[in-house]
């Protein structure tokens, strides 16, 4: 079996790593090429991720979403189909779908949306081009099912081999001791991932007395404006650490946290940090939404809460006050991610691949 992946973009970001872990995945089982952008910044590339002798990469598409950006990567999407002559067409940008050539006997066009949101009309009229949707959300699959012939529920995944088995413990690094109980962020600062609900949780923390302590892991080019100086404003520094951008030390990082609080999702609708968390077994407390309801359950692994300060500082203090409740919720949320095994999920996949790959579009 032949399978193109193609992905108009370079940088190694939420939405990146799936799909680069998933065509490491799939060359051990198939010839595997992908189509991508050439990087900007080759530290920071998504190629350098992939496996260099096991997948055909071609770069070159345009990340721009300009129509002579578009006019490039179709051009460039149909000489390649011409050339590799894949079995398999799988895309995950909706721009990526719109420029592959029309319906073709020879290929199946598979269409993945990160986003985990109900999709707009025109956006409807747009996934329709591909023969196969897949959604991450159980909830999402059942409402369109009656729009799309062919849309099929799949988990979010993760590549287990890339937790360590053995983590370190390096609180240290950050000020923090043994007696603190450590409330998790990893996020990339931005306007909409709504820091400002971090900032008043921790102002009634710091009224609590309690030792709590909310520890940052990311960055974001509004950092400063949004998160640093409200922070230092309102005399935060001993609630808030900012631990800063991880990259080595990411997984030791993450085993410092006592319980995770998630906000909203970035760039990757599939809240790909609130799943890794819970890989490790972290209990977590996030805002809900319909996806988060479908893997963060109620009082058993974690708790659901509303954009309110004071429901927030409720949650996260009854897992401080009643430390007995750690153990049982962590062994859910561990329980939880492991239905995210990239081997799992990823061998559902081949076989999505090798049930479409006889099956003639419709005209």
């Amino acid at each position: 079996m032949k399978i193109l992946y193609v992905y108009s973009d370079w940088k190694w970001t939420g939405p990146s790593q799936p799909i680069v872990e998933l065509c490491n995945f799939m060359a051990d089982r198939a010839e595997v090429s992908l189509l991508t952008s050439a990087a900007k910044n080759p530290d920071r590339g998504l190629v350098q991720h992939i496996h260099p002798h096991k997948v055909q990469v071609h770069q070159g598409l345009s990340k721009s979403g300009a129509i002579s950006s578009f006019v490039i990567n179709k051009t460039l999407s149909k000489q390649m189909i011409q050339q590799f002559k894949p079995d398999i067409v799988h895309v995950f940008r909706e721009r990526d779908l719109a420029a592959l050539p029309g319906n073709s006997v020879y290929f199946t066009k598979i269409y993945t949306d990160f986003k985990v949101l109900q999709p707009t009309f025109m956006k409807k009229l747009l996934w329709k081009q591909a023969d196969v949707v897949t959604v991450f959300g159980k909830k999402l699959q059942k409402n369109l099912s009656d729009t799309f012939k062919n849309i099929v529920y799949i988990p979010p995944w993760l590549d287990f081999q890339k937790i360590p088995i053995h983590c370190q413990n390096i609180r240290h690094e950050f000020g923090l001791t043994e007696e603190d109980f450590i409330v998790g962020l990893v996020m990339r600062v931005q306007p909409h991932r709504r820091f400002d609900l971090v900032v008043e949780t921790a102002k009634l923390i710091k009224k609590s007395g309690k030792r709590i302590k909310f520890l940052l892991m990311g960055r974001g080019a509004q950092i400063q404006e949004l998160a640093v100086e409200p922070t230092r404003k309102n005399n935060l520094t001993d609630v808030i650490v900012f631990g800063g951008y991880k990259k080595l030390d990411y997984w030791n990082a993450v085993n410092c946290f006592d319980i995770l609080f998630y906000t909203c999702a970035g760039s990757d609708g599939t809240v790909r940090a609130l799943r890794q968390c819970q890989a490790m077994g972290k209990p977590v407390i996030c805002l809900s939404t319909d996806f988060t309801r479908e893997i963060v359950h109620e009082n058993r692994n974690g708790f659901l809460v509303q954009e309110n300060p004071k429901s927030i500082m409720e949650k996260i203090d009854t897992l401080y006050t009643n430390r007995d409740m750690l153990p049982n919720f962590s062994k859910n949320s561990l329980e939880q991610g492991r239905h995210y095994d990239l081997q799992k999920v990823g061998q559902g996949i081949l076989e999505l691949y090798k049930s479409q790959n006889n099956i003639i579009p419709e005209t």
